[in-house]
């Protein structure tokens, strides 16, 4: 299903109620996430709308899709997660905050139900998510100028799991965008630890990609162009979500 929306703001809002209408559902409700941008306002609306509902987010648990990863000495670590560029940072400074507005103790979404990826074994997540029952709903976003979904680009094989992977020269620039603290390109990290796009369409029950802002008519106009996987372009993992939303602001729709 496409839902197209006039402002960023009406497709938060939108989009936020639905999550929500999901969640009230279920004593135990599995989000996927990604840090950046695109979905911010919608993680805000998430907050004060089940404030305002009264709706308890105590047993809401966030998967987060990926972390950028050093290599030193052919070893591979985590980013220093206090970098202004680390998506753990961004999960606990930004996502966590912003869900629990105003929110009393117990219905405050907690910092153990936001897990990531294993460095050591990343493909043990895809093991974890199964035994959680699955992503309810998997929010997605998609690279500006290569499609990258969370890490992956259009190289990454679509049987391809939880793993790390060497970020592209396209994915590097538009985190610039994302990260506006970042003075060069040469200070975005090479590598990443990133769900696969196995991970996302074979353990999602409900795929939601979000296109927001000019910088993604391309990925809108190849998106609605293809109705099915384009190795190409990465984010096209939508169509093969067992169940799929595409929410798009006029922005974004305006190549037509």
């Amino acid at each position: 299903m496409i839902k197209k929306f006039n402002n960023h703001k009406d497709l938060a809002k939108d989009l936020a109620l639905f999550i929500l209408t999901k969640i009230k559902r279920k004593k135990k409700f599995v989000l996927g996430c990604p840090g950046g941008r695109s979905l911010k306002k919608t993680y805000y609306y998430l907050g004060k709308f089940s404030s305002k509902l009264k709706i308890n987010l105590n047993n809401l648990m966030i998967i987060m899709m990926d972390e950028y990863v050093e290599k030193k000495n052919n070893n591979y670590q985590l980013v220093d997660s206090d970098a202004h560029y680390s998506c753990i940072r961004f999960s606990r400074k930004v996502i966590k905050k912003l869900i629990n507005f105003r929110k009393p103790l117990n219905h405050r979404l907690k910092d153990q139900n936001i897990f990531f990826p294993s460095i050591d074994q990343p493909s043990s997540f895809d093991k974890f998510i199964l035994k959680l029952g699955g992503i309810d709903i998997f929010l997605l976003a998609s690279g500006s100028s290569d499609g990258h979904v969370a890490f992956n680009n259009n190289k990454t094989s679509l049987i391809k799991k939880t793993h790390i992977t060497k970020l592209s020269y396209k994915t590097r620039r538009d985190n610039i965008k994302t990260f506006p603290k970042f003075k060069s390109i040469n200070e975005v990290p090479k590598y990443g630890v990133t769900v696969g796009l196995s991970t996302i369409y074979m353990h999602t029950k409900i795929g939601i990609l979000v296109l927001i802002g000019k910088e993604k008519m391309i990925a809108t106009k190849i998106i609605l162009k293809n109705k099915k996987f384009n190795k190409k372009w990465p984010a096209s993992i939508i169509h093969k979500c067992k169940k799929k939303y595409i929410y798009i602001d006029k922005l974004a729709n305006s190549y037509e």
